[in-house]
């Protein structure tokens, strides 16, 4: 097996060992190995990506967390620009088209224009009565995107400069993060209805309006606004072109790599013990295995720090999902699918209805996400002729599979089998609903439960999205690049925010405090050579 982790990788050391090949993880070894630095990238998982790896099931492929970019169909835009950079000009993108996101609510549909003028007109053309509202809203969320990049450039800062001048970098960005999505949307005077057909992405970052905070909402909104992308060759391309950067650059990236500790000695981190004993020595370590992981888990219980832990822990992990995967024997041309997801409510209570399906054992969940990869993927038709496949997920708390967490990946039991064959009927019947023309071109559908989420992510409670987005996530002064642990830095998704965007970017900002360089002007001025 390709990378295939070995002992024999003990007898270098390393400028930089990093834990976990998410994109933060990825985008920091990119950003290292191009400075010419020696980097060791150690995944758990028999194949590298995190959640933007792939997995097969005959002659299908479905991506597992992947299911949209923004901004990168904008050649000129930032993250079009640092991805470039990453993969030297070799990820490719297609564009979702005119409408990226759907949401049908009471049987009623609603469309995510691509473009801001558009999508704000089309609102308003739902909702005329409101239109004062609807443009103070999108002018409320520009806002927050003229802010973020101060805030997070913020935690490049090492802890005292930090408390000098941070405050000034971090006080515009905290005049949104610290009130709700429900609070803010509440003072517009925004009708029910209207809230529920703004908040329709809530889904992308797993909390309803009454929980989050309006910052993530508002940096969803405006990181999809200009429209949805989707990677040529499927979500495994990004990893794949950054591994290949990784590579040309003297990296190396090793699966199977099951990392115990952080090797720390007087306060400093030296390197990591694996699984197997064996011990591997850097100048730095990386972790990019979720703030929760690496202050709980990965540091021994003898040298962790109460300031790392109290706080961090009072932020509960993002809620859980389940998901069915369906490979049909047509193609997308002929059963007429979108590529645009869409996202279905059971009604326009959406706290409501969240609340009691979070309280109420067992429950389907009230919110149900479709994806359709292979319609939105250009290269799929010559690699699968004939077929397609489709993702419907709902959040599903880890607590209600909790008694089986004991049991072997696909050897849990007669009872745990019988529960995914509930959920996986319920999540069918929404999308046959749907679209009631798939129902004799079914192939193949499998369930993933937080269970499998656990098993191949090593979060422990199933989540996919790391920290929950509330307010109080975002005063945590310790999600950034750099910890109270001499060379110990953390990378991923929970020093910024959920998604492939912010992951990419959490590896500019690690690798940024690391190096101390100005890497964005590296970015900015990268220039593709078509």
């Amino acid at each position: 097996m390709k990378n295939l982790y070995s002992s024999e990788l003990t007898k270098s050391s390393y400028d930089t060992i990093i834990i976990g090949s998410g994109v933060g993880g990825l985008t920091t070894a990119v950003f290292l190995a191009k400075a010419g630095k020696k980097v060791l990238v150690l995944e758990k998982h028999y194949v590298p990506g995190g959640f933007t790896h792939t997995f097969k099931r005959k002659k299908f492929e479905w991506d597992v967390g992947v299911h949209y970019v923004g901004q990168v169909n904008l050649k000129d835009n930032l993250m079009r620009k640092a991805f470039d950079y990453l993969s030297d000009g070799k990820l490719k993108w297609a564009d979702m088209g005119e409408i990226y996101d759907q949401t049908i609510i009471e049987g009623a549909i609603y469309n995510f224009k691509k473009g801001r003028e558009n999508q704000i007109n089309q609102m308003i053309d739902y909702f005329p009565k409101e239109e004062k509202a609807i443009r103070a809203y999108y002018s409320l969320v520009k806002n927050i995107g003229a802010n973020y990049t101060t805030f997070f450039s913020e935690r490049t800062m090492p802890f005292w400069l930090s408390k000098t001048i941070g405050y000034f970098m971090r006080r515009k960005f905290y005049a949104y993060s610290q009130k709700t999505t429900a609070e803010v949307l509440h003072s517009l005077n925004c009708s029910e209805k209207l809230i529920a057909v703004l908040c329709a992405q809530c889904g992308n970052y797993g909390l309803s309006p009454n929980e989050s905070s309006f910052a993530i909402h508002g940096m969803i909104v405006e990181h999809f606004i200009e429209g949805g992308n989707y990677p040529v060759g499927g979500a495994s391309s990004i990893h794949k072109k950054l591994i290949e950067v990784i590579e040309a650059n003297k990296g190396i990236v090793a699966i199977k790599a099951d990392v115990k500790n952080i090797i720390i000695e007087n306060n400093k981190a030296i390197g990591v013990e694996m699984s197997n004993g064996d011990k591997l020595y850097s100048k730095t370590v990386v972790s990019n295995a979720g703030a929760h992981n690496t202050f709980n888990k990965l540091i021994s219980k003898c040298i962790q720090k109460e300031e790392n832990t109290t706080n961090l822990n009072k932020i509960k992990p993002s809620v859980s999902h389940v998901c069915i995967y369906v490979g049909l024997n047509a193609s997308d041309e002929e059963l007429n699918l979108p590529k645009h997801n869409i996202w279905l409510f059971d009604n326009y209570q959406i706290d409501e209805s969240q609340a009691h399906h979070l309280k109420t054992k067992n429950s389907p969940s009230p919110i149900s996400y479709i994806s359709f990869p292979s319609a939105k993927d250009p290269d799929w038709q010559k690699k699968h002729p004939g077929t397609s496949t489709i993702q419907v997920l709902g959040s599903f708390p880890y607590e209600w599979m909790k008694e089986w967490e004991e049991g072997k990946w696909q050897k849990r039991g007669e009872e745990y089998e019988k529960k995914k064959e509930e959920i996986k009927n319920d999540l069918l019947g929404k999308l046959l609903k749907t679209l009631p023309q798939l129902k004799d071109k079914i192939e193949i559908c499998e369930l993933s439960t937080p269970l499998s989420t656990k098993h191949f992510s090593n979060y422990s409670n199933g989540e996919i999205y790391g920290l929950e987005h509330t307010p109080a996530r975002f005063n945590l002064m310790q999600l950034r690049a750099k910890t109270n642990y001499k060379n110990l830095f953390l990378t991923g998704q929970d020093i910024v925010c959920v998604g492939v965007g912010a992951a990419m970017f959490s590896g500019l900002i690690t690798s940024v405090a690391i190096l101390k360089r100005n890497l964005l002007w590296k970015v900015i001025r990268y220039k593709l050579v078509e």
